[in-house]
Formats: C-alpha cells, structure tokens, sequence
C-alpha cells in the first residue's frame, strides 16, 4: 500500500475520526464499558490531534513519528479491549472495536510518518 497522505491528510483523518467514532458507538447500540471506552478514544484522538505538529495542531508540541508510534500501539489496545475490559460477549461491542481497530491501522499504514514539516504561515 502506498502513503496517501502526509501531515495535513491524517490530521484530518484524526479530526474526521474523532466525532465519527462516538457517534457510530451510539448509532451501533454500544453501551456501558464499551461506550465509554468509544469516548475515550474519541477524546484521545482529539487530544493526539491538536497536540501534534501538523499543520492542524493547535499546540504542536508532540513529534508527528512519536504520534505514529502511539496510533499503531492503540491498534493493538483495540484489538484487545474488548476482553481487558470485559466486554467481548457482546458481539455488537467486540466487532465494532475489531473494525476499529482495522480502520486506525489502515489510517496509520495510508500515511506517509516521514513527511517533512513545513513552515505554517504567519
């Protein structure tokens, strides 16, 4: 698979993500642990997002490699949560978090986690 996107393309992912999680987790019926835990990641998406140095960030302090490394690290949370948090016989909240998973790690593998950072306009 090539890099699709560098800086600019998945922070917008990441913004497009955020909302469209919790509010998919509320569409598919989730609730209890693994509504909270939808929000969670929401929440953490968006904290991710504005903190890292993309051209999007608004305080820009997290290196976007360091961001990567995390992205891929919470696709391996994902893929386990719903037995660490105890709700994997509710097969609605098991498959929603598999295909997330599987969406963050096609997310992570379309950008490019080498792109260069480029000056923002004054």
């Amino acid at each position: 698979m090539r890099n699709l996107w560098g800086r600019r393309g998945h922070a917008t992912a990441d913004y497009l993500t955020a909302p469209l999680l919790f509010l998919l987790a509320r569409r598919a019926g989730l609730r209890g642990p693994a509504l909270t835990w939808a929000g969670r990641f929401a929440g953490l998406i968006l904290l991710a997002v504005t903190t890292t140095r993309t051209p999007l960030g608004l305080v820009r302090v997290v290196p976007f490699r360091l961001h990567g490394h995390a992205e891929l690290a919470s696709v391996g949370v994902q893929l386990a949560l719903p037995w660490l948090a105890h709700f994997a016989g509710d097969r609605r909240a098991r498959r929603f978090f598999l295909a997330f998973a599987a969406y963050n790690l096609l997310i992570w593998r379309a950008t490019d986690w080498e792109a260069p950072e480029r000056p923002c306009p004054a």
